[in-house]
């Protein structure tokens, strides 16, 4: 499940972050490498919602922000809307017969952060999932996020959901310390991440195709059957 990057937050510095982008990055493989692998890729995408940094003015985004700072309160009633969207995407591969562990969410920007909550924080599926990638995010400082991933990770039950991070070392929109800050966060709660945020040199608010092909191998990695030539 790849959560679609937001008009508001990513277009005009990374104007395809949702497939094409990841076809173009993976120089055409990433779809065919999939499917070789068995997997498939569902797209939900964000309502169209008033939002604060457009004026109020409906948008479409996961959740509304009142400021693109760390300090900017977290925007809890949309962010648990957004999550209860993503989960029925779940909800829908599990009654076809998808084992969770076979199932993974991921995103880039405002999808990252929410496949960030999805996958460990107040998601129905958090800390039940095959893996989780985010890619250029952070968490508010307020962010409900720390403690419910504390308690779901320490659920019996809990299969230790492997999360891939990483970020842009110069993005100009989401700052690399508020993804460093993040990171630390995610250790502290017990996610299962790399001790040290995955950053790339020269890197904006953006994907690159090292960070591409590295998402597409941990895909692979986690979820995949092994692969046959198509």
């Amino acid at each position: 499940v790849w959560t679609r990057t937001t008009p508001a937050e990513a277009q005009r510095a990374a104007p395809k972050t949702g497939p094409s982008m990841l076809e173009q990055e993976s120089g055409g493989n990433f779809g065919r490498r999939l499917q070789g692998a068995g997997l498939t890729t569902v797209f939900p995408d964000a309502p169209a919602v008033p939002y604060t940094l457009n004026g109020g003015q409906p948008q479409t985004v996961w959740f509304d922000r009142v400021a693109m700072a760390y300090e900017a309160p977290e925007d809890e009633i949309g962010l648990r809307r957004s999550v209860e969207q993503v989960d029925k995407e779940i909800d829908r591969l599990v009654s076809a017969g998808l084992p969770m562990g076979k199932i993974g969410v991921a995103g880039f920007s405002m999808g990252a952060g929410l496949a960030l909550h999805v996958g460990y924080g107040i998601g129905r599926y958090a800390g039940r999932l095959g893996m989780v990638a985010s890619l250029s995010t952070f968490l508010a400082r307020d962010s409900c996020f720390d403690a419910k991933a504390r308690a779901k990770l320490a659920e019996p039950g809990s299969s230790r959901t492997p999360l891939l991070m990483a970020h842009g070392q110069h993005d100009p929109m989401i700052k690399l310390e508020w993804a460093q800050a993040t990171h630390k966060r995610l250790v502290a709660a017990g996610v299962p991440v790399a001790e040290e945020l995955l950053t790339f040199p020269g890197l904006g608010h953006d994907l690159c195709a090292e960070e591409v092909q590295l998402f597409l191998d941990f895909t692979l990695r986690h979820l995949g059957n092994s692969e046959k030539e198509l």
